[in-house]
């Protein structure tokens, strides 16, 4: 599954699970592959933890290629791919910005080799 970033969106609380955020691109997706325009397929849930350690849950759209048949995931541009914490608390750990950091010792490590 190939992910697309979006760095135009809006973020609004889930009307259905108040616990819940989803992401509203401003942009209309493209395939990365052919360029076609993707369409919704379904959703699925996303945690990340902010820079106060708090986890939140982010409603994320399925996109479906048609031409191709793949299915791309849709995220924001504060979340990384196969990372649990946000953009900015692992930037401010590896510049070492920030004197507090809500991820164990062991984690910052592994992010800075």
């Amino acid at each position: 599954m190939l992910m697309i970033i979006a760095n135009r969106y809006t973020v609004v609380r889930d009307r259905i699970n108040s616990e819940c955020f989803i992401i509203l691109n401003k942009d209309v997706p493209a395939c990365p592959q052919c360029g076609e325009i993707l369409s919704g397929y379904d959703n699925r849930m996303r945690y990340a933890i902010d820079s106060l350690g708090i986890k939140r849950c982010y409603k994320l759209r399925r996109l479906k290629c048609k031409p191709c048949k793949r299915l791309h995931l849709e995220i924001p541009d504060f979340i990384l791919p196969h990372k649990h914490y946000e953009r900015d608390v692992i930037s401010n750990a590896l510049c070492e910005a920030s004197l507090v950091c809500p991820a164990d010792d062991s984690t910052i490590r592994r992010w800075k080799r």
